[in-house]
């Protein structure tokens, strides 16, 4: 990595670091979000073929059941943090875990949609809108970056180096993914602090 300013503040070139990652790896972002929404689409179309589903995803409701506002939020920022920190900063084996989780939490969307046909278009936007915005972006991120330095760096072993390419996704780990899941973290717990509140 290259040696920091005298006069460049570390936030500042932390800042730079993560900006410069994010251009670099954003047509492996962009492939992040071609295979969420195509496992989407699959687990959406072909959803009855994958009755475990409802199984698995009564298991996952049932950890954030019986939370108070502030543990809903903390657990479901958790959750959030150690799903893309492994899929960016720690054991990403050739890019291949960050491309798995990008598929099964597209997957998981797509059969959620389908498994509630009952809700309206209108209801999933109000549902999964606000921290969605924040959310979603911040695991394409994830997803890509990930990518990004487990495949990018085998099929460009010249530059960054692979150490090189570690210490940067540190970067937009700090910079762009703790902060977007944080505000999506509150949104989601949203309707407890109300209750909380009120």
């Amino acid at each position: 990595m290259p040696q920091v300013n005298k006069m460049q503040k570390f936030p500042e070139y932390v800042l730079s670091q993560a900006v410069m990652t994010i251009k670099a790896a954003r047509m492996w972002v962009l492939a992040a979000f071609m295979i969420y929404c195509a496992a989407a689409v699959v687990a959406w179309s072909q959803s009855e073929h994958f009755d475990f589903m409802e199984a698995q995803f009564g298991t996952l409701v049932e950890q954030f059941e019986g939370l108070g506002a502030w543990e809903f939020i903390l657990r479901i920022f958790v959750h959030n943090l150690i799903a893309s920190y492994l899929a960016l900063c720690f054991i990403v084996f050739f890019g291949a875990v960050p491309l798995a989780l990008a598929a099964l939490n597209g997957f998981m969307l797509g059969w959620f949609i389908n498994w509630m046909d009952h809700f309206s278009g209108l209801d999933f936007l109000i549902m999964l809108g606000p921290h969605g915005i924040f959310e979603l972006p911040a695991m394409f991120i994830a997803f890509g970056v990930g990518m990004w330095r487990g495949v990018g760096f085998r099929m460009d072993q010249q530059q960054p180096g692979w150490v090189e390419r570690l210490k940067r996704v540190h970067c937009v780990f700090a910079v762009f993914v703790v902060p977007l899941l944080f505000v999506a973290a509150i949104l989601e717990g949203r309707y407890h602090l109300l209750e909380l509140l009120m």
